[in-house]
């Protein structure tokens, strides 16, 4: 049975850092190395995980899942609670930007987002609780303008619904970006986290024509910052963590910080900005390194993990895309929520077989 530590709501501004693995549901065992390296950054790991998935993320990597959850370091958020009215909203009104904008039209549309995510064409199972199933006004009124186009078909389990691969995926990262804000609702600071395979392709779904962000995204070259991690017990991975997690935190704060600045910096600006930050960036990379391959007896020429991150400004795009998608689509969805200034982000972790 998979264990849960929800907590029923803040009570503070200090709330652990939880790093929300997508766009899957939970994480495979090939990925314990990567998974291991998140615990110096974070505070445990968050999945997003439907109620009939339940247990499920146990089975797919016991040796690694199972001890995260006994001791309280792996947090299973369930949609059918998680995604509320508010983050219904949210997906909603991202979607409906998506489809008018013609996100999802052709698959040269999209550029690079496209053509990753349809590389396997095709329709792929969402769970309907992570699309807001249970605000059902809100869901069936997506549902039914995706399923008009052809982006969409009807239920064929009572639990998920098909959705082209290019919808499924955006629907993932919207979720992951719009996480942040349900997360601290709920009483968690959750932070989007993907492997080196959705790096690429989380910057040009934040370069979509109709996103908000797609003339502020930043990615910063990667820098290894971490060692594999797969042989060494996760007793001494937390023992590490207990000893030099403010120095990995830092870095993460930086990570951060600098997206944040340099995103919203002039354009004339940016490069003399990235060049500054991206040296800094590395010089802690480096410092990291050393204290990893210190502790845990790795050769120079062990395989490590970047830790890097792609972001940008996230504002409503001028206008008023929304209500004009809603009458393009025939819906009738009401109020929706302005989508504030500040910034979507993802940590992206890649292996390395060499340092750089």
């Amino acid at each position: 049975m998979s264990k849960t530590y929800r907590m029923e709501s803040p009570t503070s501004d200090d709330l652990r850092e939880l790093a929300y693995y997508y766009p899957e549901p939970y994480w495979l065992a090939s990925e314990s190395s990567w998974i291991k390296s998140l615990l110096l950054f974070f505070d445990g790991v968050a999945i997003l995980l439907p109620n009939y998935m339940s247990g499920r993320e146990l089975g797919a990597d016991p040796s690694l899942a199972e001890p995260l959850a006994d001791q309280g370091l792996l947090q299973v958020l369930q949609p059918e609670w998680f995604v509320d009215e508010e983050l219904a909203n949210r997906l909603a009104e991202g979607m409906v930007e998506l489809i008018v904008g013609g996100a999802f039209d052709q698959p040269q549309a999209g550029g690079a987002f496209a053509e990753i995510s349809m590389s396997r064409m095709g329709f792929g199972g969402l769970s309907s609780s992570r699309m807001g199933s249970n605000h059902r006004g809100i869901f069936e009124m997506i549902h039914q303008d995706l399923k008009e186009q052809g982006l969409a078909l009807d239920s064929n389990d009572g639990v998920s619904i098909p959705l082209r691969r290019d919808v499924r995926l955006a629907y993932l990262f919207l979720l992951a970006q719009e996480a942040r804000a349900a997360g601290r609702r709920q009483g968690y600071d959750l932070h989007p986290v993907t492997n080196g395979r959705g790096g690429r392709a989380v910057r040009s779904f934040l370069e979509l024509p109709p996103m908000p962000s797609r003339q502020n995204v930043i990615a910063f070259d990667l820098a290894t910052a971490s060692v594999d991690l797969e042989s060494v017990p996760l007793d001494e991975v937390l023992g590490f963590r207990k000893e030099h997690g403010a120095e990995h935190r830092s870095y993460m704060l930086n990570l951060r910080g600098f997206v944040a600045e340099i995103s919203t910096a002039e354009r004339g600006d940016r490069r003399r900005l990235l060049e500054q930050r991206q040296a800094e960036l590395t010089e802690q990379a480096k410092s990291l390194r050393r204290l990893a391959l210190d502790a845990f007896k790795k050769p120079a020429n062990f395989a490590g993990f970047a830790f890097t991150l792609t972001g940008a400004a996230w504002a409503l795009a001028s206008g008023d895309p929304v209500t004009a998608g809603l009458a393009a689509l025939g819906g009738t969805l009401p109020l929706l929520p302005d989508r504030n200034t500040g910034s979507a982000y993802s940590y992206i972790f890649r292996a390395h077989r060499q340092w750089q």
